[in-house]
Order: structure tokens, then C-alpha cells, then sequence
């Protein structure tokens, strides 16, 4: 990547915690109201009698606004979209677009799904000490960052895309999501360009080759253009998916 990738995402994130977050934010409700409610609805589960502000349930409280509430400007139309998505797909869906949000906005999160898909597609297994070696080339052997990682691959077993193995820190795929929605394939492949910080790809090799997006089937079939990504033929038999941070 051109710059340092922060982690940001070092907290143990439930999946019911950004449904309860999108609930708020539906409901129209402000960015200052959603993290008092928040508040209350984690005070059982994350640092429970804890008042320290940089205590867990404050950081895990600054990460889901940053997913869904208090996203940057760029983000908003984005963001916008996937909401709409939310209020508009079944239930069974609404994992895809929590994780194409979090990859959009959280750079280390896309960055360990790109590597955890890169194992799963040599092997049926990732584990701990591969993803060590896999980060430490890419951000340098720090305990934090091994240590996120680990707690992001713990978050993804809660959610539903990686399983235990039977094994300490090995974990294996538990299935793949089949994306059929035209509107949604879109919008996740959206979410890989903006993770890696591109204006463009091809669409084969966005859908095929993409492991950040691993837990998710997608096809050509269900793509269409929308306001920020236009396509475009190149030679023959190629075409390419442009996208606009002005749309």
C-alpha cells in the first residue's frame, strides 16, 4: 500500500452490535444519540462497571461509528447506499453489507481478509501463525498488530464466515455466501476498489480475484454500473470498471 496501514479495528466487534447500530441509524437518529444508546445497550456486555472512557466498550463504540455513523465525507454516498441495500434484502444478506462498510472504512480490516483469502485459496485452513508471517511482511512482526488480527478472526467466527477447526488458532471457511443481487454485487465490489485505494480494475479479475472478499460468490452476471462505477471495454473481450470518487 502507498501509506502505512493503522489498525484502528483492535476490538471484538459483535455482528448483533452493527445491527443494533443501522436499527439507530435508520430511525433517523443522531450520531451523539446512537453512541448513548450504544452505551446502554453494551454496558452488559463490554467493560461491564467499568467508567473509563478508553476503556473496551468506548473503543468498541468508536468503531461501529465509524462504520455506519460517522463516516468520512467520501464515504457518505457509499455509505448511503448500503443502508438502503440493508432496508431492502433479507436479513441473510446483511453480513455481505456490514463487511463491504467495514472494509471501506477500515483499511487493516480489508487488509487481513485479503491475506486470510489468499490462505483459504492455497489451502482449507488459515492459521494464526501463516497470517503472523503474512502481516509481518507487509506491516512489520508487532504484537498489536498479530494481536488485531487474532481478534478480528474471532470476530469472523461470531459473524459466520470462519469456523473453528477443532485446532487453537486454525480456523477454516464456513461457506460461502451466494450474492444474487444485482445491487449489492455492485456495491461490494465497490467496497474492494475503495479498500485498495484504486480508480480502476477489471471486472473478471475484480469478481474472481478479489479474496478480501472471500466469504461472498459473486458473478458478472449481477453487476451494473451506478452513479460512481462506469464500465468500459477494453480490446475485445475485457472490460473494466472505472470508479469515480465524485459520484
Amino acid at each position: 500500500m502507498n501509506q502505512p496501514v493503522q489498525i484502528g479495528f483492535s476490538q471484538p466487534i459483535k455482528r448483533a452490535w452493527l445491527d443494533f447500530t443501522v436499527q439507530h441509524l435508520l430511525e433517523g437518529q443522531t450520531h451523539t444519540e446512537i453512541r448513548a444508546a450504544l452505551n446502554a445497550f453494551l454496558s452488559d456486555q463490554v467493560a461491564v462497571n467499568s467508567t473509563a472512557r478508553s476503556g473496551a466498550r468506548q473503543k468498541a463504540i468508536s468503531i461501529l461509528s465509524k462504520i455506519w455513523v460517522n463516516v468520512p465525507q467520501p464515504l457518505e454516498s457509499f455509505r448511503n447506499e448500503g443502508l438502503t441495500i440493508l432496508k431492502r434484502t433479507p436479513e441473510s444478506t446483511h453480513i455481505a453489507v456490514h463487511w463491504g462498510m467495514t472494509m471501506a472504512t477500515y483499511p487493516f480490516f480489508a487488509l487481513v481478509a485479503e491475506q486470510v483469502g489468499r490462505l483459504l485459496r492455497l489451502q482449507q485452513y488459515v492459521s494464526t501463525a501463516q497470517l503472523r508471517k503474512r502481516l509481518g511482511e507487509k506491516m512489520g512482526e508487532r504484537e498489536p498488530i498479530i494481536e488485531a488480527a487474532r481478534k478480528l478472526m474471532r470476530c469472523w467466527v461470531e459473524w459466520g464466515v470462519l469456523a473453528d477447526t477443532g485446532k487453537r488458532g486454525t480456523y477454516t471457511a464456513a461457506g460461502q455466501y451466494l450474492i444474487k443481487d444485482t445491487q449489492l454485487t455492485t456495491w461490494l465490489l465497490e467496497s474492494a476498489l475503495i479498500a485498495r485505494e484504486s480508480q480502476s480494475a477489471v471486472l473478471h479479475n475484480l469478481i474472481n480475484y478479489t479474496p478480501a472478499l472471500f466469504p461472498f460468490s459473486l458473478s458478472s452476471s449481477y453487476f451494473i454500473p451506478n452513479e460512481r462505477l462506469e464500465l468500459f471495454s477494453q480490446g475485445v473481450s475485457e472490460t473494466s470498471v472505472t470508479f469515480s470518487v465524485n459520484g
